[in-house]
């Protein structure tokens, strides 16, 4: 469902929502895990991160980008090492980001009707996604603090 912020933007997650930033070591140095929305999704046709609304039968945002994870990718991801959060905040209404980390790129499914594509993408690719308006608008403004975190922040 829909919430309405007070700034009078719409959001999708009654009580928020979270994903899940899966970080690894390649060939092209720092790899990001991305996704490229389907259509028929809130913001369709960019590309972003795993991650829904937060629901009851989470425990914190942390379990919901690992509960999400799941559902669009068929990843269980738990026990991954989380690097770090960040939380993009707008009128009241959050979206919650996980930093995980694994130790090398893996193979990728698409596993679900939300998502129509999925890949391995270096900093400077998110960064060329970001300035073309590729990225979802809600991870396009975390992206800075993002790219930061992981800066800060490399998987071993």
């Amino acid at each position: 469902m829909y919430a309405t912020c007070s700034r009078g933007h719409r959001h999708w997650g009654l009580a928020g929502a979270a994903g899940g930033l899966i970080v690894a070591s390649g060939e092209r140095g720092t790899e990001l895990l991305l996704t490229l929305r389907s259509g028929a999704v809130h913001h369709g046709n960019t590309w972003s991160i795993p991650g829904g609304a937060i629901d009851t039968s989470d425990a914190d945002a942390h379990a919901a980008a690992c509960r999400e994870i799941y559902e669009e990718l068929g990843l269980d991801v738990a026990a991954l090492p989380v690097l770090g959060s960040h939380t993009f905040e707008c009128g009241g209404w959050t979206y919650s980001t996980s930093l995980l980390a694994a130790e090398t790129p893996f193979a990728l499914v698409v596993d679900g009707w939300e998502t129509d594509a999925v890949g391995w993408f270096d900093l400077e690719s998110v960064d060329r996604l970001a300035a073309d308006g590729s990225l979802h608008p809600g991870f396009a403004s975390s992206w800075p603090a993002l790219r930061r975190l992981i800066g800060e922040r490399q998987p071993a």
